[in-house]
């Protein structure tokens, strides 16, 4: 079955949540609310029309830089899976289900028609770690060039050379 993507403009409604399961991974979630707007031309002004509030949870990358960079009240664009959960809600005379529909992120930002942003990229462990090993490689790598290099003639060690091709 395919899943519903949908993206949502509206408002950080609450502050953002972070979370973790029992594996560790980071959850973050949040509450947004998207409503329409139109000019009533019989009374001469802007009318509201329904809001719908959307939970949105977001996981691992994306949680950490939710919760570094939305708060209450900012306008957020979001883009991501629709999912929907029922709940049994008791009332006096019966119970009732009442539905709820979530979002389940794919992608967060700010909405730049509504103001502006500056943006920060995040190095995940993976690239920082390969960085880390790429300077180790290339500190290695001129260590044994200067073993196989006479410092004070600058002539190449044939010796060495042969030894270090050798190992």
């Amino acid at each position: 079955m395919n899943d519903i993507t949908m993206n949502v403009i509206g408002n950080v409604v609450n502050e953002v949540e972070l979370r973790f399961t029992k594996a560790g991974e980071p959850v973050a979630s949040f509450r947004v609310a998207s409503g329409t707007r139109r000019f009533d031309r019989n009374s001469g002004r802007w009318v509201d029309g329904d809001t719908h509030y959307f939970t949105v949870s977001c996981w691992r990358g994306l949680a950490h830089n939710v919760v570094q960079s939305l708060h209450k009240g900012m306008p957020v664009m979001v883009i991501g899976r629709l999912r929907s959960r029922e709940v049994e809600r008791p009332c006096k005379e019966h119970n009732h289900t009442v539905r709820y529909f979530d979002i389940e992120a794919t992608s967060v930002g700010p909405d730049l028609a509504r103001g502006t942003a500056e943006f920060t990229r995040t190095k995940r462990d993976s690239v920082v770690e390969s960085e880390r090993r790429s300077v180790a490689d290339a500190i290695a790598r001129d260590r044994v060039a200067d073993d196989l290099v006479d410092i004070e003639t600058g002539e190449i060690l044939e010796a060495e050379v042969a030894e270090a091709s050798a190992a």
